[in-house]
């Protein structure tokens, strides 16, 4: 691709220094564009040529194409001035009625906004050019269709996204289509696996991508070979995953891509910080904040600040903390997308209403047409049969007729307009409530980390204990929140998936992950937020108790969560070991077993031990209804 390039520029200098030929180097970038369509870097005489177009008195359709090649060559280095010319191309093009390049541009810019997460106008910019391209380019529509799966992925909504890249992957007149849309539809799907936590197809896809990348667009092999890092410091291979992110890192680098770069540098502080190299993880965390502030890319921001409030926690608790707000006020902005992408969601949806009762109306139109019809030609037979006088009760009652047809109009207009009050407001209500969930949540991840902060501060190892225990309680409580405004019912949390989250965490707070092996042995099941709480401060404690206490010196170990809801309604819970046993939690008279016995009474509930083999403790809570 790179070759190709070097072609194009030096036809460039060769023909630009005459102006007649500007359409010659318009016809070539155009064929070049149907043929690669690939947002690269621009050399510098390039840029300087179409600026010259641009400000020559060619042909306004000529501009257009000019003000395209400078967007998509400025995509990746220079957001903002993509967008700026983009603009100017599509405003030009709208203006002269220029339909391709208004086509072109449109691409342009959705392919800007989504990178830059510019949700409100990336979705409209990119209907429009999907609506457009059906009319006059139906091949260049499945361009359109993986723009739609990059900025769902953008708002965090991975299955609506993996949905818009299967269609575009999948089209039938996919290997038609220009080489960029090709593997823009194999790179995405690569992306949404390897999000997904499918690793084998994620593999796949992003080998695929590799290979046809090294086809086609060599310079831009580092965008597979950093899924690929992402898959393998998720199975924890570390030093591959490493390899892979410096490979990518160093590519994006030549190239000029800051803002690929700073996803980079984001993943390599990533897998640094979970690989336990600390020093390493705060170069990369600093250098991916840098970049990101400046081209205003939250999620970076709120990652990359996270990381380093977590390695500045024990020496430096003050820029800790400073890091910590950052990364909050990163999560709120991305968590606005939510909202964002909920209200467009409710747009389409209400345009769909809309359509679905225009047609409505136009077939009762027809209908009403037919009927009047056939009532004419029944009229007149009848006219030319009857007296004047039946004539004249047939138009009393042809009056009496519309006139109900008049009410039942208006009627079902009004529901019409109740039911669309209601849908409104009932929106309105789950975002409301969302947003209460969230900020709950942040609130939650707040007192964590000042109740984290402030135990580094503490030499006394019981007090130092006791503070990672509230932690824990805090951090089990957030988790419930943080599903219930991820999830689509507001009322109920689903126990497994919550489960695991918990378990993890806890782990995690210990150091425990290698050691101890948790399994939720259990079916989907969703209870109401009311008993979710009390069940996941239970687990909580059971869990810390049997970490700390049931596998000593080191020793490796399996726990066992069951949880299952009987036909009258009753929740039956065992939380089970392979320890050494005799915990007596629900016995002990400390804060853990108090805090057990009083939730296990607020559920009306009953719990017993049993040491064989183990641990094992059971509970037993009264009927419940299924949320």
């Amino acid at each position: 691709m790179k070759t190709m390039y070097c072609y194009v520029f030096l036809f460039v200098k060769k023909i630009t220094a005459d102006k007649k030929n500007i359409m010659v180097l318009l016809a070539f970038l155009f064929t070049v564009n149907i043929l690669h369509a690939q947002p690269a870097p621009m050399d510098q005489h390039a840029e300087d040529s179409l600026y010259n177009i641009i400000k020559s008195n060619a042909q306004d359709s000529n501009k257009v194409h000019a003000f395209y090649w400078l967007s998509r060559g400025t995509t990746l280095s220079n957001t903002n001035k993509s967008v700026e010319l983009g603009n100017a191309g599509l405003d030009l093009a709208r203006k002269i009625k220029f339909s391709i390049g208004q086509l072109e541009c449109l691409e342009a810019l959705s392919f800007s906004y989504a990178i830059t997460s510019s949700f409100e106008k990336g979705f409209s910019i990119t209907y429009e050019s999907i609506d457009l391209s059906k009319k006059y380019a139906p091949i260049r529509q499945i361009y359109g269709i993986n723009m739609m799966g990059l900025l769902y992925q953008k708002l965090g909504d991975d299955n609506e996204a993996l949905r818009w890249a299967q269609n575009a992957y999948y089209h039938p007149d996919i290997k038609l289509a220009d080489h960029f849309t090709q593997w823009s539809a194999m790179f995405l799907l690569a992306q949404e696996h390897e999000r997904l936590n499918h690793f084998d197809s994620a593999i796949h896809f992003a080998l695929e991508t590799l290979d046809y990348s090294k086809q086609y667009f060599p310079f831009q092999a580092d965008y597979p070979m950093l899924i690929l890092a992402r898959v393998d410091s998720k199975l924890k291979k570390y030093d591959e995953a490493v390899n892979y992110g410096m490979q990518a890192l160093d590519a994006s680098q030549k190239t000029n891509e800051v803002f690929f770069e700073n996803e980079v540098q984001n993943e390599l502080a990533t897998i640094y910080f979970n690989d336990n190299k600390q020093d390493s993880s705060e170069k990369y965390a600093s250098l991916a904040l840098q970049g990101a502030t400046q081209l205003k890319n939250y999620l970076v921001i709120a990652n990359a600040s996270n990381i380093l409030s977590q390695v500045y926690a024990k020496n430096d608790p003050a820029k800790a903390y400073a890091f910590l707000k950052i990364s909050n006020v990163a999560k709120d902005t991305v968590t606005n997308v939510e909202k964002t992408k909920q209200v467009k969601q409710l747009e389409i949806k209400e345009k769909q209403r809309v359509d679905d009762l225009h047609l409505a109306e136009k077939d009762a139109k027809d209908q009403v047409r037919f009927i009047a019809t056939v009532a004419l030609l029944a009229s007149v037979l009848v006219i030319s049969i009857v007296l004047y006088r039946n004539n004249r009760n047939k138009q009393k009652a042809n009056l009496a007729l519309q006139d109900k047809n008049d009410k039942i109009e208006r009627t079902v207009s009004e529901l019409n307009t109740a039911q669309a009050s209601l849908l409104a407001r009932n929106a309105e209500n789950e975002l409301l409530l969302k947003e209460i969930h969230h900020r709950v949540k942040n609130n939650l991840e707040v007192v964590s980390s000042l109740l984290a902060l402030q135990s580094n501060q503490i030499d006394d190892a019981n007090t130092k204990e006791a503070m990672l225990e509230g932690q824990n309680r805090v951090q089990s409580i957030g988790i419930v929140h943080q599903k219930l405004y991820q999830g689509k019912n507001l009322g109920a949390i689903e126990m497994k998936d919550y489960f695991i989250n918990l378990s993890d965490s806890i782990l995690d707070s210990f150091g425990a992950t290698k050691r101890v092996q948790v399994e939720c042995a259990m079916n989907v099941l969703n209870v109401d937020i009311d008993t979710a709480v009390p069940l996941g401060l239970i687990v909580n404690e059971l869990l810390t108790n049997t970490i700390k206490y049931a596998f000593p010196d080191g020793r490796s170990g399996k726990v066992q969560i069951k949880l299952e809801q009987k036909s009258n309604g009753v929740l039956q819970m065992q939380i089970s070991d392979n320890g050494v046993g005799k915990s007596d939690i629900i016995k002990g008279t400390g804060f853990g077993g108090q805090l057990i016995s009083l939730l296990t009474q607020q559920l009306g509930g009953t719990m017993k031990e049993e040491n064989d083999n183990g641990t094992h403790i059971f509970f037993e809570f009264k009927s419940i209804k299924a949320a």
